[in-house]
């Protein structure tokens, strides 16, 4: 088939095998200072090679739930899920240059960026590794139907070879040409989104692990953070400790810029900026860090930046806050439903105060399913399903008066157990500490 590249065009040379094995990133692993500070506080750290396989096994199980012949992933989350090997993820969300397809039968096929087949060789279930087809107008240009067609069958090639025979086959995103090309070969396609949620929204034992060191991670961050905070910094020199030290600890990126201070804290989704931090003014933030083991973090605090006290607008926002996040977490067990979470939590009344977007939603790699509204929304965009032992979740809380004001943004991560919950960041919810609690 067109584009088939072997694994290192040439196997004996001595930079691709580098490359390939003990001067790859996966293989090398997090380095100091993070496997120190994990050690500390007592950590174990993921079976990688474990959790390649469990990823890979869900993934097939979902397949065979749905009556597929595979699946063919581009969005580099479900890439990295069910490959474990990142590449350049933030460039491929806008360039469709690298793609996965996963078989009925267990067959896992990378098609990676030209050149980059070696990043991968550390994951011994993936299949096959093939040069991936660019049919996107940049990478292919007035060429683009020619490349699409030959993606297109290479993938229907698989789907026959390492399916069921149904030719029905997910995909969890492309472009009109890329379906369209799909189409062409005689395939059905389905929602592939749906299957690798619900493929990735329990957690399994190492990936808790992984998420574990994650977390410690941004706790040493946030606290470096919050030591370095100044009246007189930028919101943007603030976030930037934060950047700095998650990324010294085996972190990826964060997915926002949130982090704003004093009144550009209302309304919340400001995104940080050259504002200049006064002292007393409150710095509200929210982490969205895909951190180490490509797992995610997702947690938010407000401090009072400064000697001079907050306002009481910003303290009376900010006991709201706590009690709204105290309150709903103890509502986390398994088999609680999405309605009865969205009905029986509790939150300030929305007339009064702006409010975040959600109660509560799934994180694993990133934000993931499920997405729980607020009672107001439930009729237009609401949802039901149940939560389970291994998923993770996080309790959302945003209050900031309509009337004005300095906002707060508080949020914890919780892992939901055999017979309830587990915070899974304890640290202190104070405008003047940050610290793990007793």
């Amino acid at each position: 088939m067109p584009g088939h590249r072997a694994l290192g065009d040439d196997p004996d040379d001595p930079l691709v095998r580098r490359a390939a094995t003990v001067g790859h990133r996966m293989v090398m692993g997090p380095g100091e200072p993070a496997l120190s500070e994990w050690a500390a506080a007592g950590l174990e750290l993921p079976d990688e090679q474990a959790m390649m396989r469990d990823r890979l096994d869900r993934t097939v199980a979902q397949l065979a739930a749905d009556g597929l012949d595979g699946i063919l992933l581009f969005d580099p989350m479900n890439v990295m899920y069910v490959t474990y090997a990142p590449n350049m993820q933030v460039w491929l969300l806008h360039n469709q240059a690298r793609y996965a397809f996963v078989g009925a039968d267990g067959t896992l096929v990378l098609f990676d960026y030209p050149g980059c087949e070696f990043l991968s060789a550390h994951n011994p279930f993936v299949s096959e590794r093939r040069t991936a087809q660019g049919f996107t107008y940049f990478l292919a240009g007035d060429r683009a139907d020619e490349h699409a067609k030959g993606f297109a069958q290479e993938v229907a090639d698989l789907a026959r070879t390492h399916g069921g025979g149904t030719r029905r086959i997910a995909v969890d995103s492309s472009t009109t040409l890329g379906i369209t090309s799909l189409l062409g070969e005689g395939l059905e396609l389905v929602d592939g989104t749906r299957v690798m949620e619900e493929a990735r929204k329990v957690k399994g034992p190492d990936e808790v692990k992984a998420m574990r060191c994650s977390v410690q991670g941004t706790l040493t961050s946030s606290r470096l953070m919050f030591e370095a905070m100044r009246p007189g910094m930028t919101e943007n020199q603030i976030w930037g400790v934060l950047w700095a030290e998650m990324l010294a600890r085996h972190g990826e990126w964060m997915e926002c810029r949130l982090l704003a201070a004093g009144p550009r804290t209302n309304p919340w989704f400001q995104e940080c900026s050259s504002y200049q931090v006064a002292d007393g003014d409150v710095v509200a933030f929210d982490t969205d860090l895909v951190g180490a083991y490509g797992m995610m973090t997702d947690i938010s605090r407000t401090w009072v930046c400064g000697d001079a006290p907050p306002t009481p607008e910003a303290r009376h926002a900010h006991e709201l806050a706590v009690e709204q996040l105290a309150r709903n977490i103890e509502l986390l067990e398994p088999g609680a439903t999405f309605h009865d979470l969205t009905h029986r939590a509790w939150f300030p009344p929305e007339e009064e105060y702006r409010h975040y977007s959600c109660l509560f939603h799934g994180v694993g790699q990133c934000d993931e399913y499920p997405s729980i509204v607020f009672p107001s929304a439930w009729e237009a965009s609401g949802y039901d399903g149940v939560l389970e032992p291994g998923m993770v979740v996080t309790v959302e809380a945003y209050v900031g008066a309509r009337s004005g004001g300095q906002g707060v943004k508080l949020e914890d991560q919780v892992l939901i157990t055999e017979d309830g919950y587990e915070n899974l960041s304890p640290w202190t919810l104070d405008l003047d500490r940050f610290e793990p609690l007793a």
